[in-house]
């Protein structure tokens, strides 16, 4: 009888075991297939595209909350909302301009738009998918030289939102409790982004364009002054034209990608002075840190060569050539078991795999065209 229970017990534990192995939510891949204008959405376990959703026209930035992808459309004036259960359109949700890039609120409640064809913010609540949006400046006469603003930004405890007037050179601090201008800090050129420190406590602002080429400006976000405004050295053929960069893990050094060149630029936060330049693949975009901290991959978006850093040494430590095509998108995604990096080959119209061991390319998944950015979710699927 102890032996038939005991048989009986393990068949059970193995039945359990086997029904929560079969229910562990696989990551998805929702994929803005800007050139198809749909979302392709891809099971990186099985490696397969399960949807394709359709969208407005270009659509890029995808954001979730509250049981929803919002995906902003960079040629429609409106956001697409996919219920992420059904993998269906549940609705758009009208714009007074067309969007250039979305943010998530620290406590997943309100997302910030900016708009590449107008100087205004918005705030979409994802409970009633109501939009309330602030007046920042207003078109020049000729129209406007370059998109006015890029990513939107929110301080940690998420009573700021940070946003850009790149045509006045403005980095524009404003109060969620009563949405309207906190501050404005004078630019030494054009911003694309923003890194908090892990405090939240100081900024470094990843600049596009100044007088000199490109900088980082260092920020004291209680203060709203500017502490530093670090000068990037180019190296023979560069031009200036900062994307963005990241911390490392203990906080002590930046990486500051220059999408202009080709070199990733270290700047040590201690004394806010450069301490080297990095040569990298073509068009650096993102650094992207592994699970350890060991290693730094060199997102580059004018290149199909992803350089590989070691943080301690500080030099390349390999070149991956991820496929044909000579741009990898801005998005990236490491597992998480720290096992493989996930990027897009724009040209290749493919999701390449890595190992983050080997530095080697595993496999590629087709997707559609013009595919520059991504975001990964869990489900059940």
């Amino acid at each position: 009888m102890l032996k038939q229970l005991a048989v009986l017990t393990g068949t059970m534990v193995l039945f359990f075991a086997t029904i929560v192995g079969a229910t562990k939510p696989a990551p998805l891949m929702y994929v803005a297939n800007e050139g198809d204008h749909n979302v392709m959405v891809v099971n990186l376990h099985t490696e397969e595209v399960i949807a394709q959703i359709p969208t407005g026209n270009a659509p890029h930035a995808i954001v979730f909350a509250d049981s929803k992808a919002y995906v902003n459309n960079r040629g429609s004036d409106f956001l697409t909302v996919i219920d992420t259960e059904t993998l269906k359109v549940d609705k758009e949700i009208p714009l007074q301009a067309t969007s250039f890039q979305l943010a998530l609120s620290p406590d997943g409640k309100t997302i910030a738009v900016s708009y590449k064809n107008a100087l205004m913010v918005s705030l979409v609540d994802v409970v009633s998918d109501t939009v309330s949006t602030l007046e920042l400046g207003e078109e020049p006469s000729g129209g406007f030289p370059e998109k006015p603003m890029k990513h939107p930004y929110w301080s940690k405890d998420g009573k700021y939102l940070y946003v850009q007037n790149n045509i006045d050179d403005i980095l524009i601090k404003i109060d969620i409790d009563t949405f309207t201008i906190a501050a404005e800090i004078c630019m030494p050129g054009s911003n694309h982004d923003l890194v908090p420190s892990a405090n939240g406590k100081i900024l470094y602002a990843v600049n596009q364009n100044t007088a000199t080429g490109t900088s980082l400006t260092i920020i004291d976000a209680g203060y709203n002054s500017i502490i530093k405004d670090i000068e990037i050295p180019l190296l023979p053929g560069e031009e200036g034209f900062g994307h963005h960069g990241d911390l490392t893990q203990n906080g002590k050094t930046f990486y500051f990608c220059n999408e202009g060149g080709y070199s990733v630029t270290l700047v040590d936060t201690a004394t806010l002075e450069v301490r080297k330049s990095i040569e990298v693949g073509y068009g650096a975009g993102h650094p992207v840190f592994s699970q350890d901290n060991s290693k730094v991959f060199v997102i580059p978006h004018k290149d199909n060569i992803l350089s590989v850093i070691d943080s301690q040494s500080e030099e390349v430590i390999e070149d991956i050539e991820a496929g044909v095509g000579n741009k990898i998108a801005h998005s990236s995604y490491i597992s998480n078991d720290g096992k493989y990096l996930y990027v897009v080959n724009v040209y290749d119209q493919d999701i390449v795999k890595i190992d983050t061991k080997t530095l080697e390319v595993i496999s590629t998944i087709a997707i559609g065209q013009k595919a520059l950015a991504f975001a990964v979710t869990t489900s059940q699927q």
